[in-house]
């Protein structure tokens, strides 16, 4: 007379074991400690889609502090701008903050007992963190520094007191007032002391009014009049935003500031490959370091010649190949351009290839790899090949 009941509790059961939740996660949380700070200090760190099969290549690394509440936000854009092609792939390392904020984001102690350790805080960053980050990922030198209100702050000091530390600056809402202004009033003698600063430098507001909306225009009077020449910089205002929401917008147009004109637009790709080329040293020329031609951007100039000239695009799937030889849409590339050429045996061999990529590094939509193998290896007989 039980059995219904047992009946139930082993369905439910089933249900629930099915159904069972599994985290979803942003990242690795790492502890470091410091004897700079004299204390344990937490950072987040997420890398990039392909960080785990393009072994041979190097990335920028975004800082971004207040990592508890910037990291995921600031993670989850810099993805979706990378997968959009606006920017390159970058790690991105959240800091986090402990109770002493105010003390480790000030460069004085002119408001509140307890500030002016942004120089020591820097140090931890430039002798500790960065080293460490360095040694353990495969960063290419090219660092990026965001912070947000205080530490807004800290990236305007840092860039006044340490310009070459990090290539670009992001100050998102910065507290400005601090100790009688002393951000700009620092930045105006760095500037007039240093006219070979390069880099790139961002701020923005919210919906500032009264003396903040002054101290603001006062900032970007600053860079205006007495920013290095070598200095790339741009001031922006969201009036519709709160100090608390500007974060999420603006960090979004900083980075495509900084990477300006990145993407090559898909109707560019059959200008062919000169003109991929020069396009990608153009915006390399703009942001100071070398961005090479993108896998999506020679994949599609290789692509949009298939059709006319199959042999020169086989060529070009094959340098793709070589500078990505772990990826499943390379290898993909290379099958398509192998059966273009009437080459069956090397197209199903790499397209195979292809779809053992996408299985090892569980990419998403592996059924189109395998969608795609199936169509090339039917190709020789729908041509009558042997």
């Amino acid at each position: 007379m039980y059995r219904p009941l047992i009946a139930l509790f082993l369905l439910l059961l089933g249900c629930a074991a099915a159904h069972a939740a599994e985290p979803v996660t942003i990242g690795q949380l790492y502890t470091l400690h410091s004897p700079t700070l004299s204390e344990d200090r937490e950072y987040r760190v997420a890398l990039p889609a392909s960080y785990r099969w393009a072994t041979n290549r190097r990335y920028p690394v975004l800082y971004v502090l207040d990592g508890r509440t910037r990291f995921g936000h600031t993670a989850t854009a810099v993805e979706a701008l990378a997968a959009a092609g606006d920017i390159p792939e970058m790690i991105v390392v959240g800091i986090d903050s402990n109770d002493q904020r105010t003390r480790d984001f000030t460069p004085t102690n002119g408001e509140a007992i307890g500030g002016g350790g942004a120089d020591k805080f820097k140090r931890f960053l430039s002798t500790e963190l960065i080293p460490s980050v360095d040694q353990e990922y495969r960063g290419n030198g090219f660092r990026i520094l965001s912070g947000h209100s205080l530490g807004g702050l800290f990236v305007l000091h840092s860039l006044s007191a340490e310009p070459a530390l990090f290539q670009a600056y992001i100050a998102l809402a910065p507290n400005l007032e601090w100790d009688n202004k002393i951000a700009q009033r620092a930045l105006q003698k760095t500037f007039e002391a240093d006219s070979t600063i390069k880099g790139y430098a961002y701020i923005a507001r919210a919906d500032d009014a009264g003396p903040a909306l002054a101290d603001f225009e006062a900032l970007a009077d600053t860079f205006k009049n007495k920013a290095p020449p070598g200095l790339r910089w741009q001031a922006s205002a969201f009036p519709q935003e709160s100090h608390a929401s500007v974060p999420l917008p603006a960090q979004v147009e900083a980075l495509r500031g900084l990477y300006q004109g990145y993407r090559l637009p898909a109707d560019d790709y059959a200008k062919g490959l000169a003109n991929a080329e020069e396009h990608f040293s153009k915006v390399s020329r703009l942001v100071g370091t070398a961005l090479p031609i993108t896998e999506e951007a020679l994949s599609g100039v290789a692509y949009a010649q298939l059709e006319a000239k199959p042999k020169d695009a086989l060529k070009l799937f094959q340098r793709n190949l070589d500078a990505n030889p772990n990826s499943a849409d390379a290898h993909l590339g290379m099958a398509e351009a192998f059966a273009k050429n009437n080459k069956w045996k090397d197209a199903t061999r790499e397209a195979d290839r292809a779809v053992a990529l996408a299985a090892e590094y569980q990419l998403p939509s592996q059924s189109r790899y395998k969608d795609t193998a199936a169509r090339i290896k039917e190709g020789p007989k729908k041509k009558g090949a042997k």
